[in-house]
């Protein structure tokens, strides 16, 4: 299993280093999967081992977030989806699926608006975007004084806020293993980073973005998600060109661990169904791993470039 490590862009004058993990290179399908906060790439350990027997599955650290480096500067969806750009443009990706939760899934919204090449397809899972807080027009959201409050006790009490935001992550019952698992993968992370982090999605909007969004578009949503309100998803499935909102009623926030067998399914369907083009498969299709089938990738066509993507650097310089 390789494991490399690339330099951030963003943080060219401190060196700091993205950690990925990039599995089955030879499949042609790449699914990119994006963490939430405050956790890290292992949060999608289980949909990465069952994809990667059919798919490249690659799943990153974002800055500041499990092994990668603390990021240069403020955090913010833009430059955290620079990064994940730029570490596409080393391994030479395009027309990739990128699944997307919580945080990742408003990164995952700049990235597609930042390299139209890269995105093939989005499938944002319980997501904070366009905006994680009510504001004006927006009353889908959580209240803002919530968001104090969790920034409140990462700054006075990070141990017992982590163990909190462990045990409210799953609406199934789940051992207590499995939550010390979350607990750790939020502990590497950089409490700056997750204070930086929490403080812009309190105040980030991207609603006037999601216009911008023209790629198959997949919001999952669990019906009883204690972080993202189901409002949210249903805002995005109003508001971003032909989304399909898909509701999880026996799920919370990690969708991924409330309901594995049917997100995969859901997942599967939507990469050979709406990015691939395979509505209709004949019968010699190949089985695909979350269940149903696709086509041999060779008789797929794939979605045409869309322009040269654009990457600037930590001091205002383009990176083609």
């Amino acid at each position: 299993m390789p494991v490399i490590e690339v330099a951030s862009p963003d943080s060219l004058t401190s060196r700091a280093r993205l950690h990925y993990e990039d599995l089955s290179l030879a499949q042609a399908r790449t699914v990119l999967f994006l963490h939430d906060w405050p956790f890290n790439r292992q949060q999608w350990a289980y949909p990465v081992a069952r994809f990667g027997r059919g798919y490249r599955t690659i799943a990153v650290d974002l800055p500041g977030f499990g092994r990668s480096d603390l990021p240069g500067g403020l955090v913010t969806y833009d430059r955290l989806a620079r990064d994940i750009g730029a570490l596409a443009m080393v391994l030479g990706l395009s027309n990739v699926v990128v699944v997307g939760a919580g945080l990742g899934a408003a990164v995952a919204v700049s990235l597609a608006r930042c390299f139209p090449r890269l995105v093939g397809g989005l499938v944002l899972v319980g997501a904070i975007t366009p905006r994680w807080s009510r504001g004006d027009g927006f009353s889908q959201g959580i209240r803002r004084q919530e968001i104090e409050r969790l920034l409140e006790r990462s700054e006075t009490d990070w141990p017992g806020l982590a163990a909190e935001i462990a045990s409210a992550f799953c609406y199934t019952s789940v051992s207590s293993v499995t939550r010390q698992w979350l607990i750790n993968m939020a502990f590497e992370a950089s409490l700056y980073a997750v204070q930086q982090a929490l403080i812009h999605m309190r105040d980030a909007d991207q609603r006037d973005q999601l216009a911008e969004l023209h790629v198959p578009t997949a919001v999952f949503h669990g019906a009883h998600d204690r972080f993202a309100p189901p409002a949210i998803g249903s805002y995005l499935a109003e508001h971003i060109n032909d989304a399909e909102l898909v509701y999880f009623e026996h799920s919370g926030h990690a969708i991924w661990l409330d309901e594995p067998d049917r997100f995969s399914q859901e997942l599967t369907g939507f990469i050979e169904g709406r990015v691939y083009g395979n509505v209709l498969p004949p019968p010699d299709v190949e089985e695909s791993p979350g269940g149903g089938a696709r086509l041999p990738f060779e008789q797929i066509a794939t979605r045409p470039r869309r322009g040269p993507p654009r990457l600037e650097g930590a001091t205002g310089e383009l990176y083609e």
